[in-house]
């Protein structure tokens, strides 16, 4: 039998844990949060899902040494806690693990790498969403089965790599390795640097956002900044596809409260590292101007830097 861990067990690493629960394999959610560990220990996972509840046992724990080494490693934490995380994963990383990571942004898999040299990593997107409801409880908020690619960072679609894709898809998500995974992520990181840091700053869902005419001056600025780094990396991402794509996936996910905006209202760091930190970083590699997204990620740092002020002067 497979054994599959799933280090971070927030909204998309439950969501995840709950569709292998599916298959013949292994399942363990591996999180430092203990109430929720502890409630999915107990009773299940509870999992909403157009408007049903139901109740998936899993394997949980918050102890890094009890699963065992897992031949599939699958990462959910945050880009602040990759190393961490990986760090405090090593009991369950064996020789022959392959590590699978579909977090967002630029980044993480280069942390992975630097945690755990010599292991397979299996990098690239998913466009499930989910949100947690509380300890134990979680909502599939993502109507379909969406789309999850995948591919291996070596370039070699062998047979290992065939059987987590195979996996996946078992479990009723629809997994499918994809070559062309540099172009995917950078298009989905239009999305996130644009809709997810802008929701966030507004404190918006997506649809009352993009609703607002004199918003998108300033999403298309952000999005041809981000095309025209990733071109400079050797990714065809033309401006004109970067905003089509932008405008199509705004206009599918208008009801999505998007994590980083939920993350400030819990006055909780963002990802925005490796969003538009991570796509300055790229610019100022290579000698280009990025206005729109130095703008963002400076306003989104000034939020996180004033959450103790405000709590402060709330109380």
């Amino acid at each position: 039998m497979t054994r599959v861990v799933i280090i971070g067990a927030g909204a998309m690493g439950s969501l995840f844990a709950a569709h292998l629960a599916r298959t013949d394999a292994e399942v363990w959610l591996c999180d430092p949060w203990r109430e929720h560990i502890e409630a999915i220990a107990a009773e299940g996972l509870g999992v909403r899902r157009g408007g049903e509840d139901t109740r998936v046992p899993l394997h949980a724990t918050t102890d890094p040494n009890r699963p065992g080494e897992a031949a599939v490693l699958m990462v959910f934490v945050k880009f602040g806690q990759t190393a961490a995380a990986l760090e405090a994963a090593r009991p369950m990383i064996g020789a022959e693990s392959l590590i699978v990571t579909l977090q967002h942004g630029l980044g993480n898999r280069e942390l992975i790498r630097a945690a755990a040299p010599g292991r397979r990593i299996l990098y690239g997107l998913t466009t499930l969403t989910c949100e947690l409801l509380g300890p134990g409880r979680i909502e599939a908020s993502f109507a379909g089965p969406g789309e999850t690619y995948l591919w291996p960072e070596d370039g070699r679609r062998d047979r290992a790599v065939e059987e987590v894709c195979a996996l996946l898809c078992a479990a009723g998500i629809n997994a499918m390795l994809a070559p062309d995974i540099a172009l995917r992520i950078w298009r989905k990181l239009v999305v996130n640097c644009c809709l997810n840091t802008l929701c966030a700053i507004t404190d918006l869902p997506v649809g009352a956002l993009v609703e607002r005419p004199e918003i998108w001056p300033l999403l298309d600025g952000a999005a041809a900044e981000i095309a025209a780094a990733a071109e400079r990396n050797g990714v065809p991402l033309a401006p004109d596809e970067a905003r089509a794509f932008l405008r199509q996936v705004a206009w599918e996910a208008r009801a999505h409260c998007p994590s980083m905006l939920i993350d400030v209202r819990n006055r909780r760091q963002t990802e925005i590292e490796c969003l538009n930190g991570a796509v300055l970083r790229e610019c100022e590699r290579h000698g280009l101007s990025a206005p729109f997204n130095r703008a963002l990620y400076g306003i989104i740092r000034a939020i996180e830097e004033g959450y103790e002020a405000r709590g402060q002067a709330a109380s």
